[in-house]
């Protein structure tokens, strides 16, 4: 993407307020995006309004290009920047080669469900543009020769809808009497749904609940504010909804939401220290002035840590800084709830984590068998009762919401097809195609699945367990689903023992033994991947070396939570985390051997059963399967 245009391009922005807008406001939008910062590869999709639609897609091509010429013509970079309308007819899958040749690829269109699907699983961002600011309406007006308007009448113009702003902007004068005559609305994109009539986020609804009653009691004059949770952290992996539930919960308590991240405030000006200071400072003084909103920061991480050394000490340490400032004394903030979301909360300054700031800490995971098919329910607008798709959706076990949402679009859009509402079958036909596993590879599941059931039972850490095998595998479209699964309910510990560490590692490495118990060798099916059987003992183990003081020196080196497949372990205590692997797997290994023939038969009938139950106070016996 071009960061700068020619000067005939520019004379031409000049008599295009339209033009301008669309152009600035695009420009904010991908600020954030290595596409925009590093020129580098990659679709793009931007969800415009469809009154716009034309001046986005010429605005696109002078990003791309830099040049006048794709102001007056669309012949001159057709091939970068691609349109799709309700009005059009519905495109192939094959209608463009994501692997073209064309650098980067910008598609505008009023809806993902109108890119085909192919297209959208390239997309490296697809992202709602967001509308023009305060700022660039100001500086259009200006650059067309128009009068000077009040900083707050643009502000309000600013929140309208892009129909008002266009009415509106090009007037030479204009006044709030205007604004409210036109019917002024303020720009939302998607209606936003409250929180009770959204599917999922079991773990947060209750202290939702109680929030609303706090605000409910502190509006009526009968609490104080310093009496009201006022800031929770929202902990959990891509794609399972932590900035979808800010907006949800905004509208469930009916206050204003104030949503921005960390990226953007980087984004803001030209980038440098100051820039994002004050852009900072900016978004606290807009939850301020509403009286009462939630102010939701995303990408909580990227603030940095004081002390991190490096070339960015500097930067990072008056960023973390400012952001204390801000928030040093919320509870004396009336009005205004922080809420904040994050990938990786250990890279957060422990200062930013305190009470006083984040007064809760919610991890957000992935959905439940139930949260599975009602999430996608409420995608297709209850058209399909959730229980009508549960054989769908409970085949897809390590999908997230926006895995869920996705296809969602996709079976919206085979239905569009056979013109009609959302059926099951269209569903069926949207799920990721599956691959039938060979009978010895699903034995080898089942050996591997059952090594894990004797060993945790025989750990006596767990009061039962549940076991599940897998005839075949998902080809392509979501995250490769696992053949095998054990779900243990654990004997609540509350203060863990050396003793029930190592047991956890046997239990993590059991499966890998079983295979070589039974089959002779083991397969990678317990390795090679974050979250691995092997990766979760090998953290075991290496927790205990480094943060426990169980290894040969009774020794402090690191914090238990910045222990992960990015840390570097010390050389010199490489060899005892080996030795503790070693010992517990050859340990999980003389228990099966004990119990070979016991391990086959179980491995054999969760072949045929393909789910087994069982409880630890039978010994490892069956009690029940379905």
């Amino acid at each position: 993407m071009k960061h700068r245009i020619s000067h005939a391009a520019f004379k031409e922005l000049k008599r295009n307020l339209g033009y301008f807008l669309a152009y600035s406001s695009l420009r904010a939008t991908l600020r954030p995006f290595e596409q925009f910062r590093g020129n580098t590869r990659g679709v793009l999709v931007i969800i415009v309004d469809e009154s716009w639609t034309d001046r986005y897609a010429r605005a696109a091509e002078l990003l791309m290009t830099g040049q006048r010429r794709t102001l007056l013509s669309r012949e001159a970079s057709r091939r970068v920047v691609q349109v799709l309308k309700p009005s059009m007819k519905p495109k192939p899958n094959d209608w463009i080669d994501p692997l073209g040749p064309y650098r980067q690829l910008i598609v505008i269109t009023t809806s993902a469900d109108l890119v085909p699907e192919t297209l959208l699983n390239a997309a490296e961002v697809i992202v709602n543009v967001s509308p023009p600011t305060a700022r660039h309406l100001a500086a259009g007006r200006r650059l067309a020769g128009l009068p000077t308007l009040p900083a707050d009448l643009l502000q309000e113009l600013s929140r309208a809808d892009l129909g008002v702003i266009a009415s509106l902007v090009g007037r030479r004068s204009l006044s709030k009497k205007d604004l409210l005559s036109s019917g002024a609305r303020r720009f939302q994109g998607s209606p936003i749904t409250a929180l009770g009539d959204l599917p999922g986020f079991a773990t947060l609804r209750p202290w939702v609940s109680a929030l609303a009653r706090d605000l409910d009691e502190w509006k009526a004059g009968t609490l104080d504010w310093k009496d009201v949770d006022h800031g929770a952290l929202l902990i959990g992996p891509p794609g399972t909804g932590k900035t979808f539930f800010a907006s949800a919960m905004a509208a469930e308590l009916g206050v204003p939401l104030v949503a921005t991240s960390v990226a953007a405030w980087q984004a803001s000006g030209d980038g440098y220290l100051g820039d994002m200071l004050k852009a900072m400072r900016a978004s606290f003084a807009e939850a301020r002035a509403k009286k009462c909103a939630v102010l939701f920061v995303d990408e909580l991480d990227g603030i940095g840590r004081r002390r991190s050394g490096g070339r960015n000490a500097y930067y990072e340490s008056n960023v973390v800084n400012c952001f204390l400032e801000l928030t040093d004394g919320m509870v004396d903030v009336e009005g205004v709830i922080l809420v904040g979301a994050t990938n990786r909360v250990k890279d957060i300054d422990p200062a930013v984590l305190r009470s006083g700031r984040f007064e809760e800490h919610f991890y957000i995971g992935l959905p439940d068998d139930d949260e599975r098919a009602a999430i996608l329910s409420h995608h297709l607008s209850h058209t399909v009762d959730p229980l009508q798709i549960r054989k769908a959706t409970d085949c897809l076990r390590s999908v997230t919401p926006a895995d869920l949402q996705r296809l969602a679009r996709k079976a919206k859009r085979a239905a569009r097809v056979h013109g009609r509402t959302v059926t099951v079958e269209d569903i069926k036909s949207s799920l990721p195609k599956k691959t039938k596993l060979p009978e010895a590879v699903v034995l080898r599941t089942a050996v591997h699945e059952c090594g894990h059931v004797l060993v945790a039972l025989a750990s006596k850490l767990v009061s039962d367990v549940v076991v599940e095998l897998e005839d075949s595998v998902s080809e392509q479209g979501f995250d490769a689903q696992e053949g095998g699964r054990v779900q243990y309910r654990m004997v609540e510990e509350i203060l863990p023992t050396e003793a029930t560490l190592l047991a956890r590692i046997r239990i993590s490495l059991a499966g890998m033994a079983a295979e070589e118990v039974v089959q002779g060798s083991r397969s990678i099916g317990g390795a090679g991947a974050t979250g691995s059987d092997l990766d979760a003992a090998t953290r075991v183990a290496t927790q205990m070396v480094l943060s426990y003081g169980m290894g040969k020196n009774m020794r402090f080196y690191a914090d238990r939570q910045k222990i992960d497949a990015t840390f570097t372990v010390p050389p010199e205590l490489n060899g005892e985390i080996n030795a503790i692997l070693a010992r517990e797997y050859r340990s999980a290994k003389e228990l099966l051997t004990k119990e070979k023939t016991q391990l086959m038969r179980l491995a054999a009938e969760l072949v045929v059963d393909r789910r087994m139950e069982f409880k630890r106070d039978l010994s490892a016996s069956r009690i029940g399967h379905s």
